[in-house]
């Protein structure tokens, strides 16, 4: 049996825990106690990559992004300010805008056609401060709806499409996230729990049918409702964590930190299986 402390406000830990000797009999409590909290820290893991993406292979299909092909493990994402040389990437260097797009909230892979599932997420060096993650519920921000707002939502759908996140920065993205927007249902049912949640993100521009200004002001005031402080987990990362989210029902944001510093994290996601209101 799994020894899972649930945190507060959202969120659960596991303790007692090796993620690499994670056997069948107890992997299925690991799923199920992911949806049921929509965040799992786990700390003190010793993961490689081949350990990393195993561990993300068994809750299904992994996405590619279509990067770094040649690699040994092309679905693993570095979330890094590491240079080739090991020394600390200039701030002029084009991939480190992506760790300030990160800054925003969002949902993984939400301009996808298909969105993916499950993120696998795992801190190898961390900043002495700073570089934390923050992360809120959807499930949670349907919940705080009245029902005449619940009703008047239901039937919307908004426009996803990452690079409004990088011109919001005053550039543009890498040519692999260079896709046509894409709409998702403002509000849908998980399609494991069944539960309805919101969904949504700051890679959500636009609401389908309704003018610019006022869909984005829509937009931004229901991530508020979402990420109010008194409902985000904000987690404070030490090497050996590993954290695992469900992008299905969760936002997570990262936390700027001092770019002298080195910070390596490493992302694997779950490919989806279906559209979000299916």
């Amino acid at each position: 049996m799994l020894a899972i402390e649930p945190l507060t406000p959202i969120g659960a830990e596991i303790h007692e825990l090796d993620l690499r000797a994670l056997d069948d009999d107890t992997f299925p409590s690991l799923r199920a106690a992911l949806l049921e909290y929509g965040v799992i820290v786990v700390r003190r893991q010793a993961l490689d990559d081949a350990q990393h993406v195993a561990l993300a292979g068994r809750f299904g299909e992994l996405e590619s992004l279509g990067r770094d092909m040649g690699a040994e493990h092309p679905e693993l994402i570095p979330i890094s300010n590491r240079g080739a040389d090991g020394g600390v990437l200039p701030r002029s260097d084009p991939s480190m805008l992506s760790l300030a797009v990160n800054e925003q909230w969002h949902t993984d892979s939400s301009f996808r056609e298909v969105p993916s599932t499950i993120s696998v997420f795992r801190a190898e060096i961390v900043p002495a401060e700073g570089g934390d993650t923050w992360y809120a519920s959807l499930r949670e921000g349907w919940l705080a709806l009245s029902e005449r707002e619940q009703a008047e939502f239901e039937p919307l759908r908004l426009v996803h499409n990452y690079a409004r996140s990088w011109e919001r920065l005053g550039a543009r993205p890498p040519g692999s996230f260079t896709s046509p927007p894409v709409t998702h249902a403002l509000v849908r049912r998980h399609p494991e729990t069944g539960e309805r949640g919101l969904y949504l993100s700051d890679h959500a521009y636009a609401v389908e049918g309704w003018p610019a200004a006022e869909g984005r002001v829509l937009i931004e005031r229901l991530l508020a409702l979402c990420t109010r402080p008194d409902r985000v987990y904000r987690h404070r990362w030490r090497a050996g964590d590993v954290l695992l989210w469900d992008n299905r029902n969760m936002l997570h944001r990262a936390q700027g930190f001092d770019e002298t510093q080195l910070r390596v994290m490493f992302h694997v996601r779950v490919a989806g299986s279906a559209r979000t209101e299916d």
